[in-house]
């Protein structure tokens, strides 16, 4: 089941995952269009939209959901799936905005990842994504439906909290070859982008120190829209350099085996999936910031030989923390809240090594991780109001 919660939850995208969902969603209604496109009408949940408002698309230096449609349209492949735009080229890039304008966005009130891209020419095709970036759920061509698994709804989210913070660390001593070898390509792709970012001028990973530098280098360059992949976990390619980067650079700097270093990075990715599965897909609360950063917490305390508890208490003392931390948007500076989250995650580590963890009662925070967990749950529902007057500030100085 584990192995399962994996591959649900960790794949390669290029570019921020909500304008690539929405690329997705036209890409798949262009296989069913006849004729001359007409118009392109996306409507979407406002966590989608929120976070679509001021992040670079890959291969350009645009942003805006009206480009990315148009870009998907143009080179979009349905086959590509989170890889939509991994074709994009100069040339492209000045079609699709010479198009745009064909394109019409509009948000409602709703609060799980729902986008609903309905694309005109001689014929009328409904695209609908829901729940997570790439689970087209229902498909209407003419009025006629031709697909609807609409009943599925949080699929994902509700398997992975049918498995325990105990069963993830017993998988992790001996996990699957397959899972293992998606860790290392996940491994590989974060880190190069970290490191580019690292040589590109104005990064503000660059100007940062120490293992935050690298986090805060590979987010700035893809919130950018560096086109280049990226390995997402729990639905967030952000999450992803977070969770797998911090502990892959602690791994090489203690000089542990090849092998003590895939089991540690897997350990921060389960991590961060499970805590995800309360907080929701897309949420008031920074995943990057404090949620990937728990799960690099355990993936450290791993690497320096830790019990279960202390990687409990790990994890603990950086949800306890750091979950105020909000998501106010996908945009450059996303960078710097995961680079806090960084320096959280090793903080939190050294401390539960050293057995100074957050007490319980401080605060939310529980005595078993389990229950801070599930009052994170709690916690983020109450948080109602939040996205949708954030989007209000969003793009205006």
């Amino acid at each position: 089941m584990i192995r399962d919660i994996f591959f649900d939850n960790v794949k390669l995208s290029y570019g921020c995952t909500e304008p690539v969902a929405v690329g997705l969603s036209v890409a798949i209604a262009k296989d069913y269009l006849k004729g001359e496109l007409n118009r392109i009408e996306i409507l979407m949940d406002r966590n989608t939209y929120k976070n679509g408002l001021e992040v670079g698309i890959p291969g350009t230096h645009l942003h805006g959901f009206e480009i990315a449609a148009a870009l998907a349209y143009l080179i979009g492949k349905s086959e590509f799936g989170l890889e939509v735009f991994k074709n994009v080229t100069g040339e492209i890039v000045s079609k699709a905005y010479e198009m745009k304008d064909k394109v019409s966005v509009k948000y409602e009130n709703e609060i799980r990842l729902h986008i609903k891209t309905k694309v005109v020419g001689d014929n009328e095709v409904l695209v609908e994504i829901t729940d997570s970036h790439d689970n087209v759920s229902r498909i209407v061509v003419d009025g006629n439906e031709i697909l609807n698994t609409q009943s599925s709804v949080n699929f994902k989210k509700e398997g992975a909290k049918a498995v325990t913070l105990n069963e993830i660390f017993d998988y992790v001593q001996k996990p699957d070859e397959d899972v293992l070898e998606l860790v290392r390509k996940a491994t590989e792709y974060n880190i190069e982008i970290s490191e580019i970012g690292l040589n590109t001028d104005g990064n503000f990973g660059r100007v940062l120190d120490g293992i935050p530098r690298y986090v805060a280098a590979g987010v700035d360059q893809r919130m950018s829209g560096a086109l280049l992949p990226v390995m997402t976990v729990a639905g967030s390619g952000n999450q992803g350099i977070s969770c797998i980067v911090p502990v892959s650079k602690v791994a090489d700097d203690l000089g542990v085996s090849q092998e003590k270093k895939e089991k540690a990075v897997l350990l921060s990715i389960l991590v961060t999936i499970y805590v995800k599965a309360y907080t929701g897909t897309l949420t008031p609360i920074c995943g990057a910031g404090s949620i990937a950063s728990a799960g690099a917490s355990a993936g450290i305390v791993f690497l320096n030989d830790g019990s279960y508890e202390q990687i409990k208490n790990a994890i603990n003392n950086v949800l306890a923390t750091l979950f105020g931390m909000t998501c106010d948007g996908a945009k450059r500076s996303c960078s710097l809240k995961a680079s806090i989250g960084t320096q959280m995650a090793l903080n939190s580590a050294k401390l539960a090594l050293n057995g100074t963890n957050i007490p319980c009662g401080n605060g939310f925070a529980a005595r078993d991780v389990e229950e801070t967990i599930r009052r994170l749950e709690v916690l983020t529902n109450s948080l109602g109001n939040f996205d949708e007057d954030v989007i209000n500030f969003i793009g205006h100085c």
